[in-house]
């Protein structure tokens, strides 16, 4: 870069802040096709070598980039890389997060290249992880490597802010570890502010930063009617088919609508902030020719539902494959529920809801209902300095007034640190917009928004040392 940086912090502007992330996207890419190449899928037999691998790389990057991490490993077997650089009396600290752990590939030939190598196409950057969260483990990196760029040009105001930081290893496909870390050592994530990269734009280029998650009550619910599967010829239509019988009971969660009908979880409450329209979230959600995006017809705008009001979601299904299909009555079904739970709902009787539905609809079938792990809705006060100054900066990084958005996801973590720490803010934010396709085959990242995301983060932590409130 050509511009000269600064000797004060109070003179580092967006435009500086832009610059300066926008310099590093060499190491940025290099850094992303790194860590894309871990398969870091949580849990799975056989990745072992990739966790650990991701983990030791995240390690080495940020102790590099002046941060004195460690690994540790939590309850459910991830790492979790957490590091502190302490504050100076009297200035806050932030703890930045996000994790390295990514969700499966899925069915790798519905990508349109190699998922665990970081490909570029059109201007935008494939790979399993490279929005989701991968992208935000090296903006935090990238943003680190400016703020020391500009305290070693003499803003050393800078240096006086505590930045500590905590590098997920299993929030896709676990998540509990982390949280048993937080409540065993909460020391290990004190902080005056959290900001937490995980989420992103409604649209790119439109600044947001979410205010709402979902909380989630899952089951799973397997069915067995015959002792192994037997021959359709010689049985079928006698022997109950316990996929037909999964599949009717799946049926009666919804009405003919596409509503929920489970009693317990009616609600009617709708989404105040901005959000897409019907037309926006059917090109967002990728919703194909001639199929209706659900609820337009009753008059309620998208996020509605996905984030003031319960969904059902079939997420997993064990049966046969119509690709190795056999001639037989299946005698086995299962099937993942995912139940998202919207602010102001307690997840423990939203799950006993759909767990009574299920009873009260036993099929011709020996049921087992297996409940998941619950998490609580979050809801953020943006009312608090650090959460303005971040808003601010949004906006001036951006040149748009930034926007208040809720999502239907769930980060669990969000309540449980703000429960530990009930005097610090939250931030939830991130370079992840619609095109991103998150969890689905061909995830990417356009590496302006990791550019426009990381100069926001950079010129908060400016304005919040220059502010110098603990």
């Amino acid at each position: 870069m050509n511009t000269a940086l600064p000797s004060t912090a109070d003179q580092i502007t967006p435009e500086l802040t832009k610059e300066l992330i926008d310099s590093q996207l060499p190491f940025i890419w290099d850094s992303l096709k790194e860590l894309v190449a871990f398969q870091s899928v949580h849990s799975v037999p056989g990745l072992e070598e990739h966790n650990a691998g991701a983990a030791q790389w995240c390690v080495d990057q940020f102790r590099a980039a002046g941060i004195p991490v460690e690994s540790i490993t939590t309850t459910d077997g991830s790492s979790a890389v957490i590091g502190l650089k302490e504050a100076a009396e009297g200035y806050p600290t932030i703890l930045l997060y996000s994790h390295f752990d990514v969700q499966p590939s899925g069915v790798e030939k519905d990508w349109t290249s190699d998922p665990w190598t970081l490909t570029e196409r059109d201007g935008r950057w494939y790979g399993r992880g490279a929005a989701d969260c991968k992208g935000h483990v090296v903006m935090h990196l990238a943003v680190l490597r400016a703020l020391r760029q500009l305290i070693d040009a003499g803003s050393s105001q800078l240096d006086n802010l505590g930045i500590r930081v905590v590098v997920e290893g299993s929030e896709e496909r676990g998540g509990y570890g982390l949280e048993d870390l937080l409540e065993s050592q909460p020391e290990l994530f004190r902080a005056d502010t959290f900001l937490i990269a995980d989420s992103g734009n409604d649209e790119l280029g439109l600044p947001s930063l979410c205010t709402a998650l979902r909380g989630s009550a899952p089951v799973t619910v397997e069915l067995r009617t015959i002792q192994q599967p037997m021959h359709s010829g010689q049985y079928g239509g006698a022997a109950p088919d316990a996929l037909l019988e999964l599949i009717a009971l799946l049926g009666t969660l919804h009405d003919e609508k596409g509503m929920l009908a489970v009693d317990g979880l009616a609600s009617s409450a709708v989404w105040e902030g901005a959000g897409p329209d019907a037309a926006a979230f059917h090109r967002n959600a990728g919703v194909l020719e001639g199929v209706n995006v659900l609820g337009a017809d009753e008059g309620l705008a998208p996020n509605d539902l996905t984030v003031m009001r319960p969904s059902i979601t079939v997420t997993g299904l064990d049966s046969l494959s119509v690709a190795d299909a056999i001639n037989a009555v299946p005698g086995r079904a299962a099937a993942e529920i995912s139940l998202r739970v919207p602010p102001g709902m307690d997840p423990q009787t939203a799950q006993d809801a759909l767990v009574a539905h299920l009873e009260k609809h036993q099929p011709n079938a020996q049921m087992e209902i297996t409940r998941g792990v619950q998490a609580q809705a979050f809801r953020a006060d943006t009312s608090g300095p650090a959460l303005q100054r971040f808003l601010g900066a949004l906006g001036d990084v951006y040149g748009h007034k930034a926007e208040q958005t809720g999502s239907g996801g769930s980060i669990p973590l969000t309540n449980k640190l703000l429960t530990a720490y009930p005097d610090s803010e939250l931030a939830l934010f991130g370079i992840e917009e619609p095109q991103c396709r998150i969890h689905s085959a061909d995830e990417s990242v356009d590496p302006s928004e990791i550019v426009h995301i990381g100069a926001t983060e950079l010129l908060f932590l400016a304005r919040t040392a220059v502010e110098n409130k603990a």
